[in-house]
């Protein structure tokens, strides 16, 4: 999956760009999938729907499955991040669109401005990779004007890198960010343990390994920690 974050003031027309993205991407048989960064609250289970009520008696979680749709409404904790709900919930995607996140380090960014007036008033994040303007001027960024989106389609497939993990660790639901030494480190360490298996093949793309506890390895602990046994 390849990602971008689309950043600009507000009615800047950020919307109007991943929309038009979007077509565009979708004609060359591309998935794409949008997460979007609010700055105020958003209340997609209004007060008395069932969603609202599961919520406020205490559920961490609810969701509402249709013929077409899943709807998911989690309480967000302190550790969710744009990169670990891109992670997360778009690994199916081939292309996400962020709306916003400009604080987000982890996403090279477009810049959504109206003119040159709009740009001089925005301090440009390292991350930045290209402006998109209704007029055009003098940019020290690759330009591109509103309606090329060819363009800047053929632009971000180029230069965006895939944002997976080499390894990605999962516990209890929730992604784990890894640094890159140790996405290294786990890397060649499984490799290694594979090497004494038979049956394994020589180069495998994709390996899976699932680490569950176990009732006896509850007892272990609880035997370690000094505490009584469950009946």
């Amino acid at each position: 999956m390849k990602a971008v974050a689309i950043i600009g003031a507000s009615d800047s027309g950020k919307t109007n760009l991943i929309t038009a993205l979007i077509q565009e991407f979708n004609q060359r048989g591309l998935k794409c999938g949008v997460l979007k960064k609010a700055r105020h609250e958003i209340e997609l289970d209004p007060e008395g729907k069932d969603s609202w009520r599961f919520m406020e008696t205490g559920a961490r979680a609810a969701a509402v499955m249709t013929d077409d749709k899943l709807f998911l409404i989690k309480k967000r904790e302190a550790k969710d991040s744009l990169l670990e709900t891109a992670l997360d919930k778009f690994s199916d995607v081939d292309l996400l669109l962020v709306e916003g996140g400009k604080r987000e380090s982890a996403f090279k960014k477009i810049l959504r401005v109206q003119n040159a007036d709009d740009h001089n008033l925005i301090n440009p994040p390292e991350e930045l990779i290209a402006i998109v303007s209704d007029e055009p001027f003098a940019s020290p960024y690759p330009f591109f004007l509103a309606d090329e989106i060819r363009k800047l389609a053929d632009f971000l497939l180029t230069v965006l890198e895939p944002i997976e993990p080499l390894v990605k660790i999962r516990v209890n639901g929730r992604v784990v960010p890894l640094n890159p030494f140790v996405q290294e480190m786990f890397r060649e360490t499984i490799k290694g343990m594979l090497r004494a298996l038979k049956g394994v093949p020589e180069s495998p793309e994709e390996i899976i390994i699932q680490l569950r506890k176990g009732e006896k390895n509850e007892q272990s602990e609880r035997k370690e920690k000094g505490e009584p046994e469950k009946d």
